[in-house]
């Protein structure tokens, strides 16, 4: 196996950017799987005091055991499409590490493809680079940038998202400034960052730069991703993600026009302006009255939204300090982000 077949790849970015669709195209490769979103990750890293030393057999049977216990729609485990008892065998035999415990799941996805390469698509890990590569110190990460108005627009219609315009742009600014900071610190063969729009204007130009960063060859099948979205999307998705089994079109660049009360343009260019402006995104400039209620929770909401980041940050920190065992197959003593 090559190196690169050796590095997981994960792609990140605020919800409603794009990450889907580069999922499914970077799925139709023949060297790559990656599978529908899941949510286990970051329970068990979060959870990780219980499991402790992973190394001992009785703690890898423990972690398994949670695994078969949580095989349900608060993981998203069975959207992989795997068997539980398959899954635990693999905790069980192989998984040193929370780090190995997440391989052996993700390739057990990718063996089911005959594909030796796995990765993960997950929009909020840009929030948690950190935690990521100490989890896995050679992952690639692909970092999807979309115009913040348009994320917000698409995100305030759909169903599972219960937050509020106020947090949708705090929401949309972290993922920028975290993605901005990750660009400045980690090597560019370690992350790269793409423009949603740029990506469906030119779709085989952005494929065949992904692939180059990837190490990969650019295969035409990439592109006849709808064929993937049949059998790579889970059915109850698809209210949200039916444009995956439609021809590649940029008609949704720019919908938040139509889409947001002008004074909703106005709230989110005059926090995330900067933000806008760096990647390229023209400013409307529209003139509306914003609302004093919504004045009131934007500040509000800005204090919460910071003092609950530093609340997660800090509980994170607290709880490394009695965690010494590795993370990772490979330990990685570089403090990346």
């Amino acid at each position: 196996m090559s190196a690169n077949n050796q590095k997981p790849i994960f792609i990140v970015g605020c919800e409603r950017s794009g990450t889907t669709l580069i999922r499914l195209i970077l799925h139709s490769h023949p060297n790559i799987a990656l599978p529908p979103q899941t949510k286990f990750l970051k329970k068990i890293y979060k959870r990780r005091l219980r499991w402790r030393n992973l190394t001992n057999e009785a703690s890898r049977i423990k972690l398994g055991r949670w695994f078969a216990e949580h095989f349900d729609k608060r993981t998203k485990l069975p959207d992989l499409g795997l068997e539980v008892g398959a899954i635990h065998k693999e905790i069980i035999s192989s998984a040193t590490s929370l780090g190995a415990a997440a391989t052996s799941v993700f390739s057990l996805y990718s063996r089911k493809f005959n594909k030796p390469r796995w990765g993960d698509k997950r929009p909020y890990y840009i929030k948690y680079l950190k935690q990521l590569l100490a989890l896995f110190p050679n992952a690639q990460i692909i970092h999807v940038v979309r115009d913040g108005r348009d994320c917000i627009a698409s995100l305030l219609k759909m169903p599972w998202w219960k937050e509020d315009l106020v947090y949708s742009i705090f929401n949309w600014q972290e993922a920028i400034r975290k993605g901005k900071h990750a660009s400045r610190v980690l090597p560019e063969e370690q992350f790269i960052e793409i423009r949603y729009e740029d990506f469906v204007t030119h779709p085989e130009k952005w494929t065949r730069e992904l692939c180059r960063f990837l190490g990969e060859e650019y295969h035409t099948e990439m592109l006849r991703f709808q064929e993937t979205a049949e059998i790579a999307v889970p059915d109850y998705k698809m209210p949200w993600h039916s444009a995956t089994r439609e021809p590649l079109s940029s008609t949704a660049v720019g919908r938040w026009q139509k889409d947001l009360e002008k004074w909703q343009i106005r709230l989110i260019e005059n926090a995330a302006g900067r933000e806008l402006k760096e990647w390229g995104y023209e400013l409307s400039g529209v003139n509306a009255i914003i609302p004093l209620g919504e004045r009131f929770k934007y500040y509000k909401g800005l204090v919460e939204y910071r003092l609950n980041g530093w609340f997660i940050s800090g509980l994170d920190r607290f709880i490394s300090l009695f965690y010494p065992w590795p993370l990772s197959k490979q330990i990685d003593r570089t403090n990346h982000t």
